[in-house]
C-alpha cells in the first residue's frame, strides 16, 4: 500500500495531471461553446394553436415539449400515427394535461398537403404558429408522384405550399409566425435554377435538412414571401444543430462498428443535442419583443447574417415564381382572411386526450 502512495505521488509530480486538466477543460469548453444559448424567455403562449411538422422525434419532438410547458394547443404534423402516438405520450408524461393533436402531414405529397389543409380550416379558428421543421438527408435521388425530386419537394416545396395555403389561418392570428429549421449548409450551397429538381446533378450525401442547396431555397424564396405578406405574417429562419440521429445515414454508421467508434465521439463533441438545438426555435416561437421582427435568419436566439447570396432580391424574386409555379398557386389570388367553416369531425386526426 506505501507503494501504491508513492507512485501516486510520484503521478501527481508530474506533467500528467495537468495535461488530463486541460483536456478536459477543452472539451468541456467546446460542448459548451457547441451548445449554444438557452433560451431564457419565461413568456408563455396560453391556448395558441401550433403546427410542428416532422415532430415525432428529435428537434421538432424537444421543440414540441417546450411549447407544450408553455401552454400551446400542439399540433403533430407527420407521417406515422403510431410514431405521433408515442411522441404525445412523451409530452403529456412531461407536462400533464398537455394538449397534444396527431394529424397525418406526408410533405411529398402535394394533394395529402392540400387535404391537410383543409382539415386545419375547417376544424380551427386560426393557427397562431406554423413551424416548417420536417426534413429528409441522404435519400437517393428518386421523383414523386408530383414529377419532383423526394428531398427537394420534402424539405423546400411541400413546406412552401404548406405555408402559403396556411395564410387565411394564419393571419386571424394576432400574432401569426412562420418558422423556417434552416441550416449552416445554407453557406456552402449553390442554387441552380436551371436545375431545381437535381436532373443534371445529384449527390445524396450533400441532401442535408434542407439539402445543402434547399437551404438557399429557404432563405431566398421566404425572404421575398416576407417582402408579400409581411403586414400578416412573421417569418424567421433559425439556425439550429442536427439532431445526432440525422447523420446515422450520413456516415453509414448502421454498417460498421469501427465507424460508429470512431465517429461518434466527433458527433457528441461538434453536434447540438435536440434539446440544444430547439432553443432558438422555442425563443422564436414564444418572445413578444419579435412581434415587430420579419424575415430575419436567427441562430442562438440571436439575429445573424446569412450567406451573401441570400440577400440577392432578384434570384429571390425568379425562385419565389418558379416555385409558385411548381405548386400550382397564385399568390394574387391567396385571400388572407376566410369565413369561418364549421367545425368537420375528421377520421385522418387522432386527438389525445
Amino acid at each position: 500500500m506505501q507503494e501504491l502512495f508513492v507512485d501516486f505521488d510520484h503521478f501527481t509530480q508530474s506533467w500528467w495531471p495537468y495535461a488530463i486538466t486541460l483536456l478536459i477543460s477543452v472539451i468541456s469548453a467546446i460542448r459548451i461553446y457547441v451548445g449554444g444559448t438557452f433560451c431564457d424567455s419565461t413568456c408563455r403562449i396560453d391556448s395558441k394553436n401550433v403546427i410542428i411538422t416532422g415532430g415525432a422525434r428529435g428537434i421538432g419532438l424537444e421543440t414540441a415539449k417546450e411549447l407544450a410547458k408553455r401552454g400551446a394547443h400542439i399540433i403533430l404534423a407527420i407521417r406515422n400515427a403510431e410514431k405521433g402516438r408515442k411522441a404525445a405520450e412523451q409530452i403529456k408524461k412531461q407536462t400533464p394535461g398537455a394538449r397534444v393533436v396527431i394529424k397525418l402531414l406526408d410533405l411529398s405529397d402535394f394533394s395529402v398537403i392540400r387535404d391537410f389543409v383543409d382539415q386545419i380550416k375547417n376544424e380551427y379558428d386560426k393557427i397562431d404558429i406554423l413551424i416548417n421543421n420536417a426534413g429528409i438527408i441522404s435519400h437517393p435521388n428518386r421523383k414523386t408522384v408530383d414529377g419532383n425530386e423526394l428531398t427537394f419537394l420534402t424539405n423546400y416545396l411541400g413546406p412552401f405550399l404548406l405555408t402559403h395555403l396556411l395564410l387565411p389561418v394564419l393571419s386571424k392570428s394576432d400574432n401569426g409566425r412562420v418558422i423556417n429549421i434552416s441550416a449552416l449548409a445554407h453557406f456552402n450551397g449553390k442554387l441552380k435554377l436551371d436545375d431545381l429538381n437535381s436532373e443534371k446533378q445529384f449527390n445524396e450525401k450533400g441532401c442535408f435538412r434542407p439539402k445543402q442547396t434547399g437551404s438557399h431555397h429557404v432563405h431566398q424564396a421566404h425572404g421575398h414571401f416576407v417582402q408579400r405578406y409581411e403586414n400578416n405574417i412573421q417569418c424567421r429562419e433559425p439556425r439550429t444543430g442536427e439532431e445526432h440521429g440525422s447523420y446515422r445515414k450520413v456516415f453509414d454508421l448502421s454498417h460498421s462498428f469501427f465507424t460508429k467508434l470512431s465517429v461518434w465521439p466527433w458527433m457528441w463533441l461538434f453536434l447540438k443535442t435536440p434539446k440544444q438545438g430547439c432553443q432558438s426555435i422555442v425563443y422564436l416561437a414564444v418572445e413578444p419583443a419579435l412581434n415587430t421582427v420579419s424575415g430575419c435568419y436567427f441562430s442562438n436566439c440571436e439575429i445573424q447574417e446569412p450567406a451573401e447570396v441570400v440577400k440577392d432580391q432578384n434570384l429571390a424574386k425568379i425562385l419565389y415564381e418558379k416555385s409558385c409555379n411548381i405548386v400550382n398557386i397564385d399568390p394574387s389570388k391567396i385571400r388572407l382572411m376566410e369565413d369561418n367553416k364549421p367545425e368537420v369531425p375528421n377520421e385522418k386526426s387522432v386527438e389525445e386526450s
